[in-house]
């Protein structure tokens, strides 16, 4: 069933981090949908978190109220706003003179929990089944090909045959680091598990090998070459053996 597009305002708020989990749930399975808006609204973001971080260091006193990013987006027409933000984010920068600590600030304070967009692209795709696969095949040479195109040709796409997983197709992310792709398996007894893979962005933020369970869902996350990998599935019994298969051919 398709639903409608969220309001100009929950998009805003969404970019503001002020929505609550439903409405923010409904803006990120359009955006999902939606590669040129995601893209966009990820813009937005970025932007957003730039103007932030600067406001929040040392020129929080004289910085004019009309520099917030919710008050420049609604000044200035959709075309504009990346545009202005990037300008304004390059003159705050001048201002401070020290770009370097800015940026480290900045990261410190959004930083997530590790490959959560990995998480939540399982929640959406495979938990609520509020989207569906871009590529919808077993045949795993199709996905190697589609993986390749998407994410890098330097990505293996691990085959879980022999563990008694099948692969059912994939789905294509935008993330705040870049494409991200995620590969759903399935086993024929109801469990699933995913193959979720994207690229450290551009500061090269690698993860070192880990686990952590989050909503019911439990993530293991690392990185190899130029990517960042995460296989999630469901936290319970069957959910941890059989992301275990996985991981013992990914890795």
């Amino acid at each position: 069933m398709t639903t409608s597009p969220p309001s100009e305002h929950d998009i805003h708020a969404y970019v503001d981090g002020h929505l609550d989990e439903p409405r923010r749930s409904h803006v990120e399975r359009y955006l999902a949908r939606d590669a040129e808006r995601a893209e966009e609204v990820q813009a937005w973001r970025q932007g957003a978190q730039q103007l932030r971080a600067l406001l929040a260091g040392d020129l929080a006193s004289t910085a004019a109220p009309a520099m917030d990013p919710a008050v420049i987006r609604g000044r200035l027409g959709e075309r504009r706003v990346r545009r202005v933000a990037i300008a304004a984010g390059f003159v705050l920068c001048l201002s401070l003179g020290a770009m370097g600590g800015w940026m480290a600030r900045g990261m410190g304070k959004g930083a997530m929990e590790p490959m959560a967009d990995a998480m939540q692209a399982y929640r959406l795709l495979a938990v609520d089944h509020g989207l569906g696969l871009d590529i919808s095949t077993p045949n795993e040479n199709d996905l190697r090909a589609w993986l390749s195109g998407r994410v890098g040709a330097d990505v293996r796409l691990p085959d879980l045959a022999d563990a008694g997983f099948r692969p059912m197709g994939g789905r294509l992310f935008a993330t705040d680091q870049g494409p991200a792709a995620m590969v759903l398996y399935d086993d024929g007894n109801g469990h699933t598990v995913s193959f979720y893979v994207r690229p450290p962005g551009a500061a090269r933020h690698l993860l070192p090998r880990g686990e952590r369970e989050d909503g019911g869902l439990l993530a293991n996350y690392w990185s190899s070459g130029d990517h960042n990998f995460a296989v999630v599935a469901l936290a319970d019994a069957a959910g941890r053996a059989a992301a275990q298969k996985i991981i013992s051919k990914a890795i």
